[in-house]
């Protein structure tokens, strides 16, 4: 019989189990990265939160930050793809072969995190009005934007100040493509600035 756990360490095992082998396997190297730490304040990172907080963390106090940071990267992960296809309902979609959503993922004309081992595509880029079935200046955008493709996601899917806090996403169906184009080449570049 297992031993009776606080509440907050069994809400933390219930989320765990709920998570895919990938992301487990992430949270298991990062709290092994925490556990080598032998004197918490050592790291530059740190000293960086004691200096921002005025405070010092235990051990156990950074497990559980990070542990809560962790939760909310994967909630927000599975959030952004909660309304995305698989490359074969993409090829389906487009009329295509099967190889042609990885090709256009290389090509940087289709946007797809691999999410457990698959590809999947955020449904909002697609537009049957559009040129080869995504947005008007999509691939544009995506050549322009300079970084991951989780980044790329989330650059999509926040509200701009400069689009008039519309999402990139919602801009290009609006027909703003330059303006779009061009906050993607400034958010490009400041990636490397």
């Amino acid at each position: 019989m297992r031993p009776a756990l606080d509440p907050q360490t069994e809400q933390y095992l219930n989320a765990f189990k709920t998570l895919h082998q990938e992301e487990q396997q992430l949270v298991i190297r990062t709290l092994a990265q925490l556990a080598a730490v032998e004197d918490p304040c050592s790291s530059d990172a740190d000293n960086f939160a004691e200096a921002l907080s005025g405070r010092h963390f235990n051990r156990q106090e950074r497990v559980q930050i990070e542990l809560e940071t962790l939760a909310r990267h994967f909630l927000h992960r599975r959030q952004l793809l909660k309304e995305s296809l698989t490359a074969p309902q993409v090829a389906h979609l487009l009329g295509t072969t099967r190889q042609t959503p990885h090709d256009r993922v290389d090509s940087q004309t289709l946007l797809a995190i691999r999410d457990n081992g698959k590809l999947r595509f955020p449904a909002w880029q697609f537009d049957p009005t559009g040129p080869d079935g995504v947005m008007d200046g999509f691939p544009q955008v995506m050549k322009a934007l300079e970084m991951s493709d989780y980044a790329k996601l989330n650059w999509f899917t926040r509200p701009n100040p400069y689009l008039n806090n519309l999402t990139p996403a919602q801009a290009l169906k609006q027909g703003q493509r330059e303006r779009v184009v061009q906050e993607a080449t400034a958010a490009g570049a400041s990636q490397w600035s």
